[in-house]
């Protein structure tokens, strides 16, 4: 969990679905499986949001399993060609979520996939944000991360065009600020 309260990417993430099996009974949560019960009773299998999850792992309340987003059959579409899987179609906010839940299992190996497929995927966004056409079908594969940084792209790409056009007002490239600080003495 982080102190991102008012982030709603991150409330989204951790609305997400984690499929746990109950460790011992929790009293006070029996609405979660659907029964009238009270309580959550010992040995039964239900679904929480991350935000739940997370403290009941901790307290070791709950045993998590791995959400079908980051299931063998995904992790392995995603080692093998990462873009050409729908990642807007699993959980929209796939890299976000993947962050939090490999944090919570410890999971380096789903950390590993997750960051190859990034990074595999991000050379993509780039190439297509800055060629101008448009490719709905690739956007629709994207999770919301990825929709942002294609859309960075495109305005970046757009304003190169502008500068490179003299379209922007006279502006000058000029070196940056650390650049112009005059030898400091050590």
């Amino acid at each position: 969990m982080t102190d991102k309260f008012w982030d709603i990417d991150d409330v989204l993430a951790e609305q997400q679905k984690i499929p746990c099996f109950v460790s011992l009974d929790i009293p006070g949560y029996g609405f979660l499986d659907g029964n009238s019960s009270e309580n959550l009773a010992k040995n039964t299998r239900v679904e929480m949001p991350f935000w739940l999850v997370y403290p009941m792992t901790v307290a070791d309340s709950v045993e998590i399993e791995i959400p079908a987003c980051f299931s063998k059959r995904v992790t392995d579409d995603l080692s093998t060609s990462a873009k050409s899987v729908n990642l807007n179609g699993l959980c929209p906010c796939f890299f976000y979520f993947g962050i939090k839940f490999v944090n919570l299992i410890e999971g380096i190996a789903l950390g590993k996939v997750l960051a190859e497929a990034f990074s595999e995927r991000l050379a993509e966004i780039m190439r297509y944000s800055q060629s101008g056409r448009s490719y709905s079908k690739f956007i629709s594969f994207l999770d919301d991360t990825e929709k942002q940084i294609f859309q960075i792209g495109r305005e970046s790409a757009h304003l190169m065009q502008m500068w490179s056009n003299g379209l922007c007002n006279n502006d000058k490239i000029q070196a940056a600020r650390v650049l112009k600080k005059t030898n400091v003495k050590m």
